[in-house]
């Protein structure tokens, strides 16, 4: 079942959505403030998300990194372990990359 979209800017945050998702039995899409990677840093929110994984194996989760229109921060982002990522402009150079890499770009869901 498909869970909501969820704006997280922490660990607390993320925990307690990610706790929610598991007591309802959905699968939430976690999102992050619009150009967070510029404020958080690439190893904040590659952190967040491999803890997140850790800590919550059976929930079946999204987390979209925005990258705001930083095509340097998106790539950091790829290289920290993000698997989403959304950006304010399309770029299909990121896109490319990030597919080669396993992960994706998506658009910000509004």
């Amino acid at each position: 079942m498909a869970g909501e979209t969820i704006l997280v800017r922490d660990w607390r945050q993320t925990k307690a959505a990610l706790l929610a998702a598991r007591a309802a039995g959905t699968a939430p899409v976690l999102l992050t403030p619009e150009d967070a990677a510029s404020y958080y840093g690439a190893g904040y929110l590659g952190a967040l998300q491999q803890r997140a994984r850790e800590e919550f194996p059976d929930v079946d989760f999204t987390l979209i990194v925005d990258c705001g229109d930083a095509p340097g921060y998106a790539l950091a982002c790829l290289r920290a372990g993000v698997r989403t990522l959304s950006m304010r402009t399309w770029n299909d150079k990121i896109a490319d990359i990030a597919r080669q890499m396993g992960a994706e770009l998506v658009r910000r869901p509004s």
